[in-house]
């Protein structure tokens, strides 16, 4: 078994959030409150960086107090609300999570990537 590098799970959060940017080009909310195919695709790519975010805290606990924009426990949180359904999840929430936050998170994995 390979141990990936905490080069690759950041790697891997800038890949997601670009796949992310895509299905969400043009898309404005109205239309994702219509369109399932972009709900799911942007919580399948919601998911995949939280679980990087959480495979990146396990890895380098010192990671978020040294990048705290990168939002690790937030993304892993999201990540569990998301494939769990532990809560009912409001597309407002998803909505936002995918435009704002995770967009920060991306940028955040991009300036870490660089600093290490």
């Amino acid at each position: 078994m390979s141990r990936r590098s905490v080069l690759d799970w950041l790697n891997d959060i800038i890949a997601w959030g670009e796949r992310l940017e895509g299905h969400l080009a043009g898309v404005n909310y109205e239309s994702f409150l219509k369109d399932l195919k972009t709900q799911d695709a942007a919580a399948k790519c919601a998911e995949a960086i939280g679980v990087a975010a959480n495979e990146l805290a396990k890895l380098d606990p010192t990671l978020e107090a040294r990048f705290p924009e990168l939002q690790l426990g937030l993304a892993y949180r999201a990540r569990n609300k998301l494939s769990h359904g532990y809560y009912m999840v409001e597309q407002q929430i998803v909505w936002t999570t995918v435009t704002i936050s995770i967009p920060q998170t991306v940028a955040a994995a991009r300036r870490a990537k660089s600093l290490l």
